[in-house]
């Protein structure tokens, strides 16, 4: 009977703790593409521990008004691309083919078949080969075993008011919490 009270006793304050950090949290609800009021610039992410690595040049990224590579200051350190536009609307009609183009499986990843140049080298991300094969020596086979730099970067992209975010992910899913965690500081 002692046990049963104290596993209730420690019951009910695990769930104490837990319901009082969930409300620290405010988390903001986005969809892929999300309108919002606000008219975000690299200082609004720059306040929130954005630290940019590149300033993209945005000729030929129709509408665009900046664009840059960089990271969330956070462990881990998780890589964006982003870009602003003067509103929601002209994010969504002039940026999303080019979102979709760096994006998801089929991302242009080779500078010469992509519409916008800058920053393709960075779109991509190395990775080994997955399948490991072996050759009959015992030895790993070196040819299969290289490391290659073509993989995709962003798996995904949210439109979030005047900005187009391509967030680092090996999936769709991975790329929306990273852009979830950035819009969330955004939004605190």
């Amino acid at each position: 009977m002692k046990v049963i009270k104290i596993f209730i006793i420690y019951s009910i304050l695990l769930c104490t703790i837990i319901a009082c950090s969930s409300d620290d949290l405010e988390e903001v609800s986005i969809d892929k593409i999300t309108p919002s009021d606000t008219i975000y610039s690299f200082e609004s992410l720059s306040a929130v521990g954005f630290k940019k690595t590149r300033s993209y040049k945005v000729e030929g990224l129709t509408n665009a008004i900046g664009a840059y590579y960089g990271f969330l200051k956070e462990s881990p350190e998780i890589d964006y691309e982003i870009r602003f536009y003067n509103s929601h609307s002209d994010a969504i009609e002039f940026g999303t083919s080019f979102a979709d183009e760096r994006t998801g499986e089929d991302a242009v990843v080779k500078k010469d078949l992509a519409t916008w140049k800058e920053g393709v080298k960075d779109a991509r991300s190395c990775a080994g080969n997955p399948h490991g094969t072996v050759s009959k020596g015992g030895t790993a086979n070196i040819a299969h075993d290289i490391q290659n730099c073509m993989h995709v970067k962003y798996a995904d992209y949210v439109i979030y008011g005047n900005m187009i975010m391509l967030c680092a992910g090996w999936e769709s899913e991975g790329s929306f919490r990273n852009c979830q965690t950035i819009i969330n500081k955004l939004s605190e």
